[in-house]
C-alpha cells in the first residue's frame, strides 16, 4: 500500500478565529499556537497552554459568548502608597476577563477574571498568587454586589467571589466554582439547581491531576492509596449521577465552615456505602473505605462535584483516567498503556457493531473495551437521529442509554490477572456506562488448562464466555523475554509451547518448551477464543515475531498462517509506545480459519485475500511525548479552518452556536490508515489512486 500523509483533521487541537476562507498563507510560526479567542500566533509555553485551556473552558462549560471576552486586559488599581499614606494607581494585566452580555468592554462591565499564574507560583504565593486575583476583584466596579474570577497556574485552581462590607470594604469568600453569566451564586448552592458542566478540552484531565497531586501532597498519600481514594469518589459520583436526588455536590461556599464540610463528608461517606454495598457490591471487596479527613474529601468533592462525568467525551475521560492510572497501577507493576490512537485504530478497522461479542484476555484498565463501547454509541446515536454523535447532549445520550448499556453487558468482555487492574477496569466501565460484570480476574493463558478452573473461570463461562465464543479479540499482550511462561502445565495445552521442526513445506510439533514469551502464547490464546471462520483478533505484536529470522519465529509465523487468515499489518513508528517503553511494534489482523478450510489442500485450499499492509511514520507525539503537528516543506506549522458547533440544553430547549477556527492537525498517520482500511474492506480505491 502507498502511504501517505494523514490529513483527515483529527486530534485537532482548540485553536479558533474568525477567519475568511484559509489558503496557503495559513502556516504557523515555529514554537507558536493560534489563540481560541484572538485567532492570533502565541508563543507556545506552559502558561499559554493554561490560557487556552481557561478559554475552552469559559467557551463550552459556561457558555461564555466569545464576544464577550478579551484577554490581556490592564485594569487600574488603586493601592495605598506605604511612603505618602496617599492612593498610588497602576494598571495590572488580567489574562482574561469577561463582560456583561452586549455591553461596552469597559472596566465597570467587567463580570469575571481569570488569572493564570507561572507554573512555578503557588496560590499563598505574595507576588503572583490568588492575592493578586483579590486585588484585581477588589478594583472592579463598586456597584455591582458580586463580580468573581478564578486563578490557576496550570496545576492549582482557586475561585473566588468579591462583595463588599456594611463599611464599603471589599471581601472575598473562597468558592468550589463560579457562576456562569446566567447562573447566580444560589444555583451553585443548590444541589437541585446547580449545573452539571460537561467537561470540554482538558479540563478533567486537569481536575482528576490536580486531586491527586492533592491527596498525595496534603493527605501524605503514596502511590495506590491516593489512586484508589480518588477512584472511590469518582465511583460514587457516577452512582449520584445515575439517581435522581443530588448527593454527591458541595454548594459554592459550604466548605468554607468545618459545619459544611461536615456535611459535605457525611453525604459522600453514605453514598460511597451504597455503591459498596448495594448498587456495585460485585466490584468491592467489602474492605475499601474513605480514608481521608473532611476537608480532603470536600475538596475532592468540590473538584469532582463541577461536572457531569457520564455525559462527558470517552475519549477526555480516558485520557483523565489513564493520567492518574499510569503514574501508579500500571507503571508500580512495570506495565504500560496501549496509546489511545493505537487503540482508537484498531476499533475502527474492525468496526464492531451491536451485538458482536468482544473480548480482552490482557486488559488491565479496560481502554480497548471503553473506547469498542464509545465507538459502538457513536453508531447508535447515529442511528436515533442524534446530528453530532461525536457530541451528544445529556438527552441525547439518555435516548441510547438502554441500548449502550445492553451492549456493554452482552458483548464487551475483559480479563486481567491483576485483581487490582481487574477493579481500575471495572471502574473505567462504569464510568462510561458500564458492562463491568463482565471483567474477570485470571490468567488468560491458563483457560483451559485442567486444574486451574475457578469461581472466576466459571462466571465467565456462565455470562457467556469461552473458547470459540468470540466475534473479535482485541489485546496488547505482556511483552518480554525477562517474563516468560515457564509452566510446564500451561505450556502443554499450546502447540506454540512446543518445539517445531520443518521438513520441506511441513512443519512437525516436537517437545515442550522450557519457556515461551508471552506474546507468543497469546496470539494462540486468542485465536482459541474466536469464533472459528468468521471471528477476528487484533493483536500488538513486537516486530521481531514477525520479521526475525530462525526456525523458532518461522514456526510461529507459519502455525498463525495455516490457523489463521492474515488480513492487515499495520507497523507503528518507534515512537508510539513512548515516551513509556520502547518498543517496535505492529497491529496484526486475522480472521480464525474452520477446520474444513485448513483440511482443504492444493487450489482449493485455505484462501488468502490481499493483504492490507500500511507503516506509519508518525503517531502524534515525539520521544519524549510532545505533541507533533502536520508541517509544511518550509517547517511551519500548517493550519486548516473547522467549524466547531457548541451546543447546550437547558429543560427541553436547545441552544446551538457555531464557531470557526484555525486549527493544527496533529502528525498522526493511524486515522488515516483506519479510514484506507475501511475504504479497502469496502472494495473501494485508496485515497489518491
Amino acid at each position: 500500500m502507498v502511504r501517505q500523509k494523514a490529513g483527515d483533521g483529527e486530534e485537532l487541537t482548540g485553536a479558533e478565529v474568525d477567519a475568511e476562507e484559509t489558503g496557503d498563507e495559513d502556516v504557523l510560526p515555529e514554537s507558536k499556537i493560534i489563540c481560541a479567542l484572538t485567532g492570533e500566533p502565541r508563543k507556545d509555553t506552559p502558561e499559554e497552554q493554561t490560557v487556552q485551556s481557561v478559554i475552552e473552558q469559559l467557551l463550552r462549560e459556561y457558555e461564555v459568548a466569545p464576544e464577550a471576552m478579551e484577554r490581556d486586559v490592564r485594569i487600574a488599581v488603586e493601592t495605598e502608597d506605604p511612603k505618602s499614606g496617599g492612593v498610588k494607581t497602576h494598571r495590572r494585566s488580567v489574562s482574561l476577563v469577561v463582560y456583561e452580555n452586549a455591553a461596552a468592554h469597559t472596566q465597570e462591565n467587567i463580570i469575571r477574571v481569570a488569572i493564570v499564574a507561572k507554573a512555578g507560583v503557588k496560590p499563598a504565593s505574595r507576588k503572583g498568587g490568588v492575592a493578586d486575583l483579590e486585588e484585581i476583584l477588589g478594583n472592579l466596579a463598586e456597584d455591582r454586589e458580586q463580580v468573581f474570577g478564578l486563578w490557576t497556574n496550570g496545576g492549582d485552581l482557586a475561585f473566588r467571589m468579591r462583595t463588599f462590607n456594611k463599611r464599603g470594604f471589599p471581601e472575598y469568600t473562597e468558592l468550589t466554582d463560579f457562576p456562569a453569566p446566567d447562573e447566580s451564586l444560589d444555583d451553585l448552592e443548590s444541589a437541585d439547581r446547580r449545573p452539571l458542566r460537561v467537561a470540554s478540552s482538558d479540563s478533567l484531565l486537569r481536575t482528576f491531576k490536580r486531586c491527586h497531586d492533592y491527596l498525595y501532597g496534603n493527605q501524605s498519600m503514596r502511590g495506590d492509596r491516593a489512586f484508589w481514594q480518588l477512584l472511590y469518589l469518582i465511583f460514587a459520583k457516577i452512582l449520584d449521577e445515575r439517581q435522581t436526588r443530588r448527593v454527591f455536590f458541595v454548594g459554592a461556599t459550604e466548605g468554607n465552615t468545618e459545619e459544611g464540610r461536615q456535611r459535605v463528608a457525611a453525604r459522600i461517606r453514605t453514598l460511597f456505602e451504597q455503591a459498596q454495598k448495594k448498587e456495585y457490591k460485585d466490584v468491592f471487596d467489602g474492605s475499601e473505605r474513605i480514608d481521608l479527613n473532611d476537608r480532603a474529601l470536600t475538596y475532592i468533592a468540590g473538584e469532582l462535584g463541577r461536572y457531569n462525568l457520564l455525559s462527558t467525551d470517552t475519549d477526555a475521560k480516558g485520557t483523565a483516567y489513564e493520567a492518574i492510572t499510569s503514574t501508579t497501577l500500571k507503571r508500580e507493576r512495570g506495565q504500560f498503556f496501549t496509546p489511545r490512537n493505537v487503540i482508537r485504530m484498531m476499533i475502527e478497522m474492525l468496526d464492531p457493531e451491536p451485538g458482536k461479542r468482544v473480548l480482552d484476555p490482557a486488559c488491565g484498565s479496560g481502554g480497548f473495551l471503553v473506547v469498542a463501547l464509545a465507538h459502538v454509541r457513536r453508531r447508535l446515536l447515529a442511528e436515533s437521529g442524534c446530528p453530532y454523535p461525536d457530541a451528544p447532549l445529556p438527552s441525547e445520550l439518555k435516548d441510547v442509554e438502554a441500548g449502550v448499556r445492553k451492549y456493554a453487558r452482552d458483548c464487551l468482555f475483559g480479563i486481567d490477572v491483576d485483581p487490582e487492574l481487574r477493579k481500575a477496569a471495572r471502574m473505567n466501565m462504569v464510568m462510561n456506562n458500564d458492562g463491568h460484570g463482565n471483567i474477570a480476574c485470571f490468567n488468560a493463558l491458563e483457560y483451559g488448562v485442567k486444574g486451574r478452573e475457578s469461581a472466576a473461570t466459571k462466571e465467565f463461562e456462565e455470562r457467556g464466555g469461552g473458547h470459540g465464543n468470540f466475534d473479535f479479540v482485541l489485546t496488547n499482550p505482556p511483552f518480554g523475554a525477562k517474563i516468560p511462561v515457564d509452566d510446564p502445565e500451561v505450556l502443554r495445552e499450546f502447540d506454540l509451547g512446543h518445539r517445531w521442526t520443518k521438513s520441506g513445506d511441513t512443519w512437525t510439533k516436537g517437545d515442550l518448551q522450557k519457556k515461551v514469551p508471552p506474546e507468543i502464547l497469546f496470539i494462540e490464546a486468542c485465536c482459541k477464543f474466536l469464533k472459528p471462520r468468521t471471528g477476528v483478533m487484533a493483536i500488538v505484536l513486537p516486530n521481531g515475531i514477525l520479521g526475525n529470522p530462525g526456525e523458532r519465529m518461522e514456526a510461529v509465523r507459519g502455525w498463525m498462517l495455516d490457523r489463521m487468515e492474515l488480513i492487515a499489518s499495520v507497523n507503528l513508528p518507534g515512537e508510539a509506545f513512548l515516551p513509556q517503553v520502547s518498543v517496535q511494534a505492529s497491529c496484526v489482523f486475522l480472521r480464525r480459519r474452520a477446520d474444513d478450510e485448513r483440511r482443504m489442500t492444493g487450489p482449493g485450499g485455505p484462501t488468502q485475500r490481499p493483504v492490507f499492509m500500511a507503516i506509519a511514520e508518525n503517531c502524534g507525539h515525539g520521544r519524549r511525548g510532545e505533541r507533533r503537528y502536520v508541517r509544511r516543506t518550509d517547517g511551519s506549522e500548517d493550519l486548516v479552518e473547522e467549524t466547531v458547533v457548541e451546543r447546550w440544553e437547558k429543560g427541553k430547549k436547545i441552544d446551538t452556536r457555531q464557531r470557526r477556527r484555525l486549527v493544527r492537525v496533529l502528525d498522526d498517520d493511524l486515522p488515516w490508515i483506519a479510514q484506507q482500511y475501511r475504504q479497502h474492506a469496502a472494495g473501494e480505491p485508496f485515497e489518491g489512486q
